[in-house]
């Protein structure tokens, strides 16, 4: 898939669904062969797990949804390069359980295949994630 304005529709489509906390539709988005990883080590804190496979990344992908709200989603920039992909965007983010929320930046790398997302790497402060999710 090369099609610039079909791979920014791929992304900003599963962004939606995602910030909605519609995991049916965000998981229709991924490849079958998906990985997500959010950088940073699984010792900091239980959400920076790397898993790899639809049936993980959706698990993955759930406690996500049911821990982290989004707010205020602003997209910065979205550069679609043949099968690779960069979204730089900001947005106040809020831990569910902890009641805590602060405002991130965050920068996502893509790569589709199929017309589908196969990897998802997300860089944001990964120290202040690990602060919000702390109980």
């Amino acid at each position: 898939m090369t099609d610039r304005a079909a791979v920014e529709t791929l992304i900003r489509d599963a962004y939606a669904a995602r910030h909605r906390g519609d995991l049916d539709a965000l998981m229709g988005f991924m490849h079958s062969d998906c990985s997500y990883r959010l950088a940073g080590g699984p010792q900091a804190a239980e959400v920076f797990a790397q898993p790899e496979g639809h049936a993980a990344v959706r698990e993955q992908m759930a406690g996500l949804i049911a821990t982290y709200a989004f707010s205020d989603i602003e997209e910065l920039a979205l550069t679609v390069d043949d099968d690779k992909a960069t979204l730089h965007w900001r947005a106040n983010v809020a831990c569910k359980p902890t009641g805590r929320s602060g405002a991130f930046e965050i920068m996502d790398v893509f790569t589709i295949v199929d017309g589908k997302l196969k990897s998802v790497t997300q860089f944001t402060d990964t120290a202040g994630v690990a602060r919000l999710s702390s109980p």
